[in-house]
């Protein structure tokens, strides 16, 4: 497995995975299909991860299995962080993702620990993420990566909105 920052020529492998991890994380039995599959007809597609990929606030890292095939990403996003977030001088990360074969093998905290030493190499104090409520299993590895709530939010996931809890992580001792 290796990680690599992503290029605007990773464009559409980076589409079709982030749709693929979308329905596996996303899909039934946690949300109906219409509802999946409108969210990734209206946010992921070709033109939109181009122009994700060329944003300068965005910064991407693709997981690659050993065999050069894409099975994970990670974006991080630089704005600024909600007003309950404790550190003002931080970094949200703003989507991280595996294919469903790949969790459990220890690729998600090398792919975390990877973002967060980015993050800290880039001289940020802390990242911040939102995890949709009912995603229990994501929960429990930021729980163990370090991570600790501090709030909420609301995401609109196609016709229905959804919470998300917001969950920071201080870089710096």
């Amino acid at each position: 497995m290796t990680i690599r920052s992503a290029t605007i020529s990773d464009a559409a492998s980076l589409t079709e995975l982030a749709a693929t991890t979308m329905r596996e994380a996303f899909g039934p039995p946690h949300n109906p299909t219409e509802l999946v599959e409108e969210y990734i007809q209206s946010a992921i597609s070709v033109p939109v991860m181009e122009a994700e990929l060329t944003d300068r606030r965005s910064f991407f890292f693709l997981v690659e299995s050993s065999d050069g095939q894409p099975v994970g990403y990670a974006k991080l996003r630089q704005h600024a962080p909600p007003r309950r977030m404790t550190h003002r001088n931080a970094i949200e990360i703003q989507r991280i993702y595996l294919l469903q074969n790949q969790i459990g093998q220890g690729q998600g905290r090398m792919l975390m620990e990877y973002c967060l030493n980015w993050a800290r190499g880039q001289g940020y104090d802390a990242v911040w993420l939102g995890v949709w409520e009912r995603n229990g299993r994501a929960i429990a590895f930021y729980e163990r990566m370090g991570f600790e709530r501090f709030g909420f939010h609301y995401f609109q996931f196609g016709t229905e909105r959804q919470r998300d809890f917001w969950l920071q992580k201080q870089l710096i001792s």
